[in-house]
């Protein structure tokens, strides 16, 4: 049983030192213990955003190489549902948030389980909503 529905911002948490924290500890042991779900979109981000911490000095080469290893050893389901297309849009609009970050308000609410993010516009939107927040 997957224990959340895990987003980019927590993700890198996880790898970036300065970002790391005790609620970031925590969904990360909760993580590799029980797993986690993602929308498709998960991996592109991930990449795309270590990458521009590599870019950006914060991470090297062989960090991210190492960052990206670690991630894949981790028990993460990706969402191979359809695309929802007017539900992720009408998350959108309700709560200005991103395409991006209403894919993963609409696998919790789908699935019904937490989100573990750290993006705070994310975080007052599955609030809002009444998803339940790791940590």
């Amino acid at each position: 049983m997957v224990t959340c529905v895990l987003d980019t911002s927590m993700t890198l948490s996880f790898v970036l030192a300065a970002e790391f924290t005790p609620e970031s500890e925590q969904v990360l042991n909760e993580v590799a213990r029980h797993g986690a779900l993602v929308p498709t979109l998960w991996d592109y981000e991930v990449i795309n955003a270590l990458r521009s911490a590599e870019r950006r000095g914060r991470l090297t080469e062989r960090a991210t190489t190492n960052a990206l290893h670690g991630l894949q050893g981790l028990p993460i389901e990706r969402d191979s549902r359809p695309l929802d297309a007017q539900h992720v849009l009408s998350l959108c609009r309700q709560h200005a948030i991103s395409a991006y970050d209403a894919s993963y308000i609409r696998l919790a609410l789908d699935q019904d389980l937490p989100l573990a993010s750290l993006d705070e516009r994310m975080r007052r939107a599955a609030t809002d909503i009444g998803l339940d927040l790791l940590p």
